[in-house]
């Protein structure tokens, strides 16, 4: 009984502190690194995240009351567990498995068909009763298995099995350090876990029976570090086991430790649960404290991690945080407002010192740790600037200008709105100031302070900033509207002449201008127009109008160096190479770098300043994080999910709306991404922090979806083909050329059977009529065969009688001849040869007659005669005459026709 009690206390144990403890004890702020905070609105999940992990993907995965987060670099999406189980355990596999645990449950997600996360229960597995009243706290890997640790059972996965270890006694948190399993155990001491699943008591760690181990850590020197909730970090080496002999052991214990890193840098990241994370270097030293006064959203430490670019997440009690250890600048925010906006800052006698709109503050800059800022007593109120010139601070405030030094804050002018103070060229001893009300002067006494001379005459306009050009001419800004160009007198205590430039100068507007000396070229800055304007020119090597065409305002910053100003963030230049990005936003419309005389840059914020060592910067430039963009997902139309390939994906028409998702794993800032289809854009969009692009309605085609980020030059992209729609398909238009093909043959079919019935009835037509028309003529043939044999009968039966009666008569003979004559003329035998060779040769009679009217019937007789291609000596008994009387004919014949003499009757007829 006891002991279920124990097991029981020791599960909530954490909760219960972080419910019952008094609010933590923070100590003073300090500079770190740059921290990004994200609440529980941002990632859509409960307030408190168990544990962190990174998969190899990139992504960064949570461990959280309300599930399983994941977090691509631009989004973040919440998985639950079939229970919705609270989330205390995730880690990620080579393989991008990501391993979680919880109450009752533990399991892997694995990505399934278009991307999407799939899990799988590995405790179902578990054939046991214990493993429905555990909760898993801690996973990690081992050779070859995964092992998953509730606070009395370890099981171990291997891919193929789950087996349940049973440990000594009631444990913590297991872990992992150079190829050994560690568990440490209440009431026993540390042990470790062998590869046969049975466990070895180190000797020497009975002092830790009594302790909490929270975590165990290689300490560097061979040993190992065992941090304990209330007692700080025990030293194991050698078989001993004996508290660490460092100073911040004594702040641990009252800290509370409860997680620990060892960083790849060979540092040490340990998170508490009252006092937020402390970062130790390699010489055991404080590097960082970063709690809730310096950045942290909750100094109550759940989970730490370390990602593949050095940077450290930390999961708390209240939001996940991203501490980027990688980069060079660190930060002091003013969490309290109690000292407000910077403005200007400066560095002398190992001090560093800084201008607000609350006064001057100062504190030692020897790299301590707890040194804390200091209000300068009587410097309440605006400053403007702050500068050291020959061993003296000067100091421009609203209400005059001072000088700060070691005791005392001395007033040297009460003209107001000290704005900017600089020297005059080849003037040693002098020094001009632009005010609220014009210009004054500044002299050196005979013990070298500086101290208030005059006014300047002839010019009364506040000027912001003014610079001295290479002709001595002097060039000022107003705050709000205004460029001038003054000529001082000899003695400079006049304005000679006054010049303003406008709009109608070139300047792109006449309100909000900067005016930089840009390693001796004067520049005029044009807020928010983006440009730049050169005043003059000298020969040096870099001209920022070449480089950075959106840049809206260029900053003076070492000599050979400058700084490159957008809205979100700058860039360092070393001449004409882009060394650095800084994402930073300064103070709008006093932007101000220092440079310290340490090598630092400065760089005045709206809650604080940011620093950048600038010696790191230029000797070792950091190398682009080898991070290209991820296309995660595309969706169609119609709800489907595809994971893009390097094989090309293939839409129907009807999916031809297409949703985009891409992603990169970078978190210093949200990356900013452009996109480009090819085959129906040309030109890349506009940055957007936006990490998805739908395109609807696409016609048919071949695509290419590229997608770029700001952060570096790599490129991502998938191809994908929309098919056409059904009635424009290859398919369809294969169907319709068969079909075509298909009614030619059809059509062709047809007319063949047409053209052959047509011919076989035209034949039969034909035949009858030729069988017609040989009945007929043969029926004529007949009847006028019987036609001329009767008259020849007749005939024949006349002359019979006439014989008769020739001797009763002598004139019968002659008789008989004129009757043989008059057979022989009849007219009865032409009209039937006439009617037979009217259907010969149709119309030949006629045509004949059109052309030549005076043709007689005799003519016409011999034509046909001829036409019928007989001869002369044939025609002549037709037409009972001589030979030579056809001759005459033929020649009677021709010259009515008008026939040349030496042109063949008989050829003419036949062709006729």
């Amino acid at each position: 009984m006891l002991q279920d009690l124990f097991n029981t206390c020791s599960r909530y144990r954490c909760l219960i502190l972080w419910i019952t403890l008094l609010s933590p004890v923070g100590l003073p702020a300090q500079e770190v690194p740059h921290i990004r905070n994200f609440l529980p609105n941002d990632y859509g999940g409960q307030n408190q995240n168990w544990s962190l992990t990174q998969s190899p993907d990139g992504c960064i995965w949570a461990g959280n009351t309300g599930g399983l987060l994941r977090f691509d670099g631009t989004k973040w999406q919440l998985l639950e567990l079939p229970e919705k189980q609270t989330i205390r355990a995730v880690a990620a596999g080579d393989n991008g498995t990501i391993f979680c645990g919880g109450f009752a449950e533990f399991g892997y997600w694995r990505s399934g068909p278009g991307g999407k996360l799939l899990y799988t229960s590995l405790s179902q597995s578990v054939n046991s009763d214990r493993i429905g009243k555990e909760e898993i706290w801690h996973i990690f890997f081992g050779d070859g298995c995964v092992f998953f640790q509730s606070f009395s059972l370890i099981y171990r996965y291997d891919y193929q099995k789950v087996v349940e270890l049973t440990a000594p006694n009631a444990i913590m948190f297991a872990a992992q350090t150079e190829g050994h399993i560690w568990v440490p155990t209440f009431w026993h001491g540390l042990y470790e876990l062998m590869p046969d699943g049975s466990f070895r008591f180190e000797a020497g760690t009975e002092i830790l029976k009594d302790k909490t181990v929270q975590f165990i850590v290689p300490n560097g020197n061979g040993g190992l570090w065992a941090g304990t909730a209330n007692h700080g970090i025990y030293e194991i080496k050698q078989g001993q086991c004996r508290p660490w002999a460092n100073p911040l052991n004594n702040e641990f214990k009252k800290q509370h430790l409860n997680k620990a890193l060892r960083l790849r840098n060979g540092n040490w990241a340990f998170g508490t649960i009252l006092g937020g994370v402390f970062i130790v270097d390699k010489q055991q030293q404080l590097l960082f404290h970063i709690d809730h006064s310096n950045g942290l959203q909750n100094n109550t430490v759940l989970s730490l991690t370390e990602d593949r670019n050095g940077n450290l997440w930390t999961g708390l009690d209240h939001g996940i945080d991203f501490i980027q250890l990688n980069a060079f600048l660190t930060f002091f925010t003013d969490q309290t407002g109690k000292i407000g906006t910077v403005y200007t800052a400066a560095k002398r006698e190992g001090r560093l010192y800084i201008g607000t709109n609350q006064g001057v503050f100062s504190k030692p800059d020897d790299g301590s740790k707890t040194a804390t800022f200091q209000l300068l007593e009587g410097s309440q109120g605006q400053v403007w600037q702050l500068r050291e010139v020959d061993g003296q601070l000067l100091c421009g405030h609203n209400s005059g200008t001072f000088i700060i030094e070691p005791h005392h804050f001395r007033q040297i002018s009460d003209v107001t709105g000290g704005w900017h103070t600089i020297p005059i060229p080849r003037h040693p001893d002098l020094m001009l100031q632009s005010t609220y009300t014009g210009l004054v002067l500044f002299k050196k006494d005979r013990t070298g302070k500086y101290s208030f001379f005059d006014r300047v005459k002839g010019f009364v306009e506040p000027l912001k900033k003014i610079v001295f050009d290479a002709q001595g001419m002097l060039w000022g800004v107003h705050p709000n509207k205004g460029l001038f160009r003054l000529q001082l007198s000899n003695n400079f205590l006049t304005v000679l002449t006054v010049r303003t430039y406008t709009q109608s100068d070139g300047l792109p507007s006449d309100f909000k201008l900067g005016l930089t000396d840009l390693n001796g070229q004067l520049v005029i800055n044009a807020y928010p127009t983006a440009r730049q304007i050169i005043l003059q020119q000298n020969n040096i090597a870099f001209n920022p109008l070449q480089h950075e065409p959106t840049v809206w305002k260029w900053l003076q910053g070492a000599p050979n160096e400058a700084f490159a100003l957008e809205k979100s963030r700058l860039f360092l230049y070393e001449g004409t190479e882009k060394k650095y990005e800084i994402p930073l936003r300064l103070v709008p419309d006093f932007e101000n770098i220092v440079a310290l005389p340490d090598s630092t840059y400065l760089f005045c914020l709206e809650n604080g300043y940011a620093k950048l060592d600038r010696r790191r910067i230029l000797a070792v430039a950091p190398a682009p994080a080898p991070l290209t963009p991820r296309i995660c997902a595309v969706e169609t139309t119609d709800g489907h999910t595809f994971a893009p390939t390097d094989q090309e994906l293939c839409f129907s028409y009807r999916q031809n709306s297409v949703k985009c998702s891409f992603a990169l794993p970078f978190f210093e800032r949200p990356p900013k991404f452009s996109w480009q289809l090819d085959g129906f854009s040309t030109t890349w969009s506009p940055w957007q922090t936006t990490s998805e692009k739908e395109f609807t309605n696409l016609p048919e085609g071949q695509y290419t979806f590229r997608v770029r980020t700001d952060v570096n030059a790599a490129e991502a992209n998938f191809a994908f083909r929309v098919s056409p729609p059904w009635y424009r398909s290859d398919w369809m238009y294969l169907a319709c050329l068969f079909g075509i093909v298909a009614l030619l043959f059809q059509f062709e079919w047809y007319n063949r059977r047409r053209l052959a019935r047509q011919r076989q009835r035209l034949e039969a037509e034909k035949e009858r009529e030729i069988l017609l028309l040989k009945v007929e003529n043969q029926n004529r043939e007949l009847s006028n065969a019987a036609f001329s044999l009767i008259r020849k009968n007749e005939a024949l039966l006349g002359l019979k009688d006439d014989l008769l009666n020739t001797a009763a008569d002598p004139n019968s003979t002659r008789k008989i001849v004129r009757r043989i004559d008059a057979q022989l003329e009849g007219d009865h035998v032409w009209e039937m040869f006439e009617e037979s060779f009217n259907q010969v040769h149709n119309d030949f009679f006629k045509r004949l007659l059109q052309e030549f009217p005076e043709l007689t019937p005799g003519d016409l007789r011999l034509a046909a005669y001829l036409k019928m291609n007989l001869s002369s000596k044939e025609i002549a008994p037709l037409l009972n005459i001589s030979v030579r009387g056809i001759e005459n004919k033929r020649y009677r014949l021709r010259k009515k026709m008008g026939l040349p003499e030496d042109h063949n009757l008989a050829e003419f007829i036949l062709k006729y």
